[in-house]
């Protein structure tokens, strides 16, 4: 058969217009931001777990060890399917620390030990970040410590960051753990205009660098907030689990860290 010249110009326009068809939505995939939500503060209730996980799209949960239902919600949150992390309490600087927190007059075996129990309240963790300790994440010796029991375990570490003093992510680096680091709090100020001006400022980071870490808390404002924001989240801006900014498709997400859970990769901070 032979084809006339123009013949094969329509031909070949109609296998780019294919082509662009096909490769339009991978490359605004590819090209979209990343925006990761973590609610601190959960293990409480059940109930308010549950409505955590019905929120649109993917959404980490962060138990407190010591919470009456800490286990229960972190089964629960498994078997859904829904990322659970370790939210370990440790020192602050002002605030009173309660059972299970991690400080930095305990022994190196009372440390170790009251770690362990927290992840044993907390199965199925795959990360771990920290509830307060704006004095303990100061400190490179109990980050040293806190670090090597993460890496042995294949976890990564969020960095709440309670303080602007904290040295969690360079000590994280030395011990190959991969990390990242909060980037906004939706509700440090629990208020609809607060919070909604923080929701924003999370997207327009996350449009700057790429990705970013968003902390929430399991206060009614904020909840309600998320439930509709979600559904109407900007074209340009994918929400992910935080664990997925971890992975080899996210480049920019992490120093360059090694552990056996997660391949090198880099991290912008």
């Amino acid at each position: 058969m032979i084809v006339s010249t123009a013949g094969h110009t329509a031909l070949a326009k109609t296998y780019a217009c294919i082509l662009t068809a096909l490769l339009l939505p991978w490359t605004q995939t590819a090209a979209a931001a990343n925006l990761a939500i973590v609610v601190d503060d959960l293990g409480y209730s059940v109930r308010q777990s549950e409505r955590v996980m019905a929120l649109p799209g993917p959404v980490t949960l962060a138990i407190l060890p010591f919470a009456p239902k800490a286990t229960e919600v972190a089964q629960r949150a498994h078997a859904a399917g829904t990322d659970v992390i370790l939210h370990q309490p440790m020192e602050a600087q002002t605030a009173k620390h309660t059972h299970g927190t991690l400080t930095l007059t305990m022994t190196p075996g009372r440390f170790l030990e009251l770690f362990a129990n927290a992840l044993q309240r907390v199965p199925n963790a795959i990360g771990v970040n920290n509830h307060t300790g704006s004095l303990l994440t100061q400190h490179a010796e109990p980050m040293h410590r806190l670090m090597a029991q993460i890496s042995a375990r294949g976890l990564f570490f969020l960095d709440s960051r309670t303080t602007h003093k904290t040295v969690a992510m360079d000590i994280a680096q030395q011990w190959q753990v991969p990390a990242l680091k909060r980037d906004v709090f939706l509700d440090h100020e629990p208020s609809p205009a607060a919070v909604s001006r923080e929701y924003q400022r999370a997207l327009r980071i996350a449009r700057k660098q790429g990705h970013a870490v968003l902390i929430a808390h399991p206060y009614e404002v904020s909840l309600s907030f998320l439930q509709s924001a979600l559904q109407q989240l900007p074209a340009d801006v994918r929400l992910v689990a935080v664990s997925d900014l971890l992975r080899p498709q996210h480049p920019t997400t992490l120093a360059r860290l090694e552990s056996p859970a997660f391949p090198r990769i880099s991290h912008v901070q």
